[in-house]
């Protein structure tokens, strides 16, 4: 009788466990299974190392779709909110983490407890699947970055569309205007503070200000970039 009662609270445990909910949903999560002694479980694992690679490269569609809203709009970073839709780590660091951003080599995605990476929208053409993700950096900003892929889900290009936040002096906020499929104009505007002392006495602050207006193409595998505007300025504001 006692061994009955015991089977059936490790039953009501386990079924407990499994039905536990969690409010931040995370795409691509690989599950955890027991280890096979079948040679089938061997036999799925890729061991040409150019075959890896290749599938490192590749962005899931089907997966993006369902944690993203369909119709890449324009955009005020002050008013965008994380989804926390969040994918995978995983997904960060095997496909999109091995595209540079901007095409600029040393800039690579990254995502770990303090930076997570959520779906965000998506668009697509004949030709190629467009979606845009959202970071969260928990020290200070939110960044939206747009990916290309081909319409296999191989990765083509990474861009940072814009940001918003604040750390030690330094503020950012930009917006943008979409004009085509792939098509934007850009705003980014910032500005740093600095405080300024003579003899010990906070006289004020020296802001430098900048100001950079682009335009952006998708042009086959990557972005023409045209610059509309940019001006830097500094002034000084008086205690």
């Amino acid at each position: 009788m006692k061994k009955g009662f015991s089977i059936l609270i490790l039953l009501f445990i386990t079924y407990s466990c499994k039905n536990a909910t969690n409010k931040e949903v995370q795409f691509g999560e690989i599950p955890y299974q027991e280890p096979s002694v079948s040679s089938n479980t061997i036999t799925i694992l890729p061991k040409d190392t150019a075959t890896l690679k290749n599938m490192e490269a590749k962005i899931d569609i089907g997966l993006v779709k369902q944690c993203s809203e369909e119709g890449i709009t324009s955009f005020h970073m002050d008013s965008i909110t994380d989804t926390k839709k969040y994918l995978d780590n995983s997904i960060v660091e095997n496909a999109l983490g091995k595209i540079p951003v901007n095409g600029q080599k040393d800039w690579l995605l990254k995502a770990n407890e303090w930076e997570r990476f959520s779906c965000y929208q998506w668009e697509e053409n004949q030709n190629y699947f467009l979606f845009t993700l959202l970071q969260k950096d928990e020290s200070c900003c939110l960044t939206l970055f747009l990916c290309v892929a081909d319409k296999e889900g191989e990765l083509v290009t990474i861009r940072l569309l814009g940001l918003s936040g604040a750390d030690g002096g330094w503020y950012e906020n930009d917006w943008g205007e979409r004009k085509g499929f792939g098509k934007f104009k850009l705003f980014h505007d910032s500005h740093y503070d600095e405080d300024k002392f003579e003899n010990g006495v906070d006289l004020g602050i020296t802001r430098e200000h900048e100001y950079t207006e682009l335009e952006i193409s998708l042009k086959l595998k990557s972005f023409q970039i045209d610059t509309i505007n940019y001006h830097k300025t500094e002034v000084f504001i008086k205690n």
